[in-house]
């Protein structure tokens, strides 16, 4: 019997340690990747995209309403900012369509921007303004690349 525990105890360990060491190649695989170039979509600096995944499908988009603006609409920005240049202007009850949100400057205790295009332009517009037509939010927007200060 004291044998047949050790040989049980034996086989456990190596399961358990098997499975540790397969979930951290899993996690260290994703992060040392060859990658590939291609050039970034607005001139810039080429972009590193690994080299093992398909090229990302376009974002989804997801409607919201203007709501709340007491029939004054809602300004849609360059950027996430009130500060920003306006590119356009929605309608109170107007459709949104919006692929992501950005942290900026709080409106109204609301520091969520949702980014999307009005009239063919892409813009940020404040999130407290903005209602999801269902229940599903949109995601958050990937992080820019940082510019190196040369």
């Amino acid at each position: 019997m004291f044998v047949s525990l050790r040989v049980g105890l034996f086989i456990r360990v190596l399961v358990v340690t098997a499975l540790v060491a397969g979930a951290l190649m899993l996690a260290l695989g994703a992060r040392t990747r060859p990658s590939a170039t291609q050039p970034g979509g607005d001139g810039s600096a080429p972009e590193s995209v690994p080299a093992t995944e398909a090229p990302a499908a376009p974002p989804r988009e997801i409607r919201y309403r203007v709501s709340g603006t007491g029939g004054a609409g809602l300004n849609v920005r360059a950027c996430p900012d009130v500060d920003c240049v306006k590119v356009g202007e929605l309608d109170e009850g107007a459709t949104f369509a919006v692929t992501c949100w950005r942290q900026g400057p709080a409106v109204a205790g609301n520091a969520m921007w949702l980014a999307g295009t009005v009239d063919g332009r892409e813009g940020f517009a404040s999130a407290r303004y903005l209602r999801p037509f269902t229940g599903v939010a949109a995601p958050a927007c990937a992080e820019e690349p940082l510019a190196l200060a040369g």
